[in-house]
């Protein structure tokens, strides 16, 4: 019971449930939320964002991600400036705070969430002093979408470690720091810093080894594979079509694609035959994201392992999104930080939706197409097809 009241502190999440081997995980989805959505602008030094994001449509993808959720209801979006950066307690100065305040209680808000990546433990209890009330992050919003949507053991235990880094983070604030016992629902007489901290540690050292399992696993099934058929991943940013081209190229009837992010979580496989004749196995797997942890990214490194052994990777894009360009950057820094590195050599670039009228006509990928008409997928399964004179195993 210790640990369950420590957990409630360390997330905006309002309900527990025990998972299979007795840990309390956090959700709040059944009960859900009205959110005031406000994405910090911040609008000059070296912290400000790519030229190519625009700030009003990163506070378009929180609201979107937001609404990914079920029972989640967006009242009001707003961006507040704020100058230079975000390491403020409170981010914005005290008459920007007030502001949001009030915008809240005329929204009927229930919680807020700051379009950053993530709040630092000090952040979140200074604004939730300020505002009472939940105070989500997009750290926050993604895992509450993931313990939603996963459908298999293995995304459920990357779920349960990508979670650890943020839990220890905020225990460790608790327990150190003269705050307010009421505000994070704890008494600090009941805890205990090395009893919780060896908690956590056993709990990561037990996925970690569950999740190597599922690794070794996943690689083996992957080499053998790799004997007869030549191993391509589809990787692209979250909702770019990833899913629907490769329910084009094989036909598989059990991939449904859905529009909405983060709608695969797990890695599929799938067959096809080139008009060569030879056979391909097709991956497709969890769509990226900007503006996530690192740690996040490496937690799901089971099901992203069969993206650094693949011998072949197309990053889809969806050029219809006004903020391809930025999509299409954060998911080649994706790429780089989970070990691919000759991006050039082992990666066709392919634009989506080039049926759509707001498609970008300037977009340069390597091949354009669109997996709603078909328009350009016999070129690319020629393309893909005249890929086997350097991929090693062919």
């Amino acid at each position: 019971m210790r640990l369950c009241r420590v957990m409630r502190c360390i997330s905006p999440s309002i309900r527990h449930v025990a998972d299979g081997d007795g840990w309390m995980q956090t959700t709040s989805h059944d009960s859900g939320h009205n959110v005031l959505v406000i994405h910090p602008k911040i609008r000059w030094g070296k912290f400000s964002p790519s030229k190519l994001k625009d700030p009003q449509r990163q506070l378009d993808e929180a609201v979107t991600l937001v609404k990914t959720l079920p029972r989640f209801r967006v009242v009001q979006s707003e961006m507040i400036a704020v100058d230079y950066h975000t390491k403020k307690k409170t981010i914005w100065g005290r008459g920007n705070v007030q502001n949001i305040r009030k915008m809240a209680v005329e929204n009927r808000a229930t919680a807020v969430m700051v379009n950053i990546d993530s709040l630092t433990p000090m952040q979140q209890q200074g604004l939730y002093e300020e505002w009472n009330m939940p105070v989500y992050d997009r750290y926050n919003i993604v895992m509450e979408i993931f313990k939603f949507y996963a459908q298999t053991e293995e995304a459920r235990l990357q779920i349960k470690l990508a979670e650890i880094p943020y839990i220890r983070n905020r225990l460790f604030f608790m327990l150190s720091s003269p705050c307010d016992p009421t505000i994070l629902h704890v008494h600090k007489e009941d805890t205990n810093r090395s009893d919780f901290m060896e908690a956590l540690r056993m709990r990561e050292q037990k996925l970690r080894k569950k999740i190597e399992e599922v690794k070794a696993q996943n690689i083996e099934r992957m080499e053998k594979q790799r004997n007869v058929y030549p191993l391509i991943a589809i990787v692209g940013y979250t909702n770019a079509g990833k899913t629907s081209l490769a329910k084009r190229l094989t036909g598989a009837e059990s991939l449904v694609p859905k529009d909405r992010l983060f709608a695969t979580l797990d890695t599929t496989r799938h067959f096809a035959r080139l008009p060569s004749g030879r056979k391909i196995c097709l991956t497709d797997t969890i769509g990226f994201l900007s503006d996530l942890p690192i740690h996040l990214i490496d937690a799901f490194e089971a099901t992203l392992a069969h993206v650094k052994k693949a011998d072949l990777i197309i990053h889809i894009r969806d050029i219809s999104h006004p903020d391809w360009r930025a999509q299409s950057e954060d998911v080649e820094r994706t790429l780089k930080s989970i070990g691919v590195e000759n991006l050039e050599e082992q990666v066709i670039t392919i634009d989506n939706k080039i049926d759509r009228p707001e498609a970008d006509p300037e977009a340069e990928g390597d091949m354009q197409i669109s997996c709603t008409t078909g328009e350009g997928m016999e070129e690319l399964i020629g393309e893909i097809d005249k890929a086997r004179n350097y991929l090693i195993i062919w």
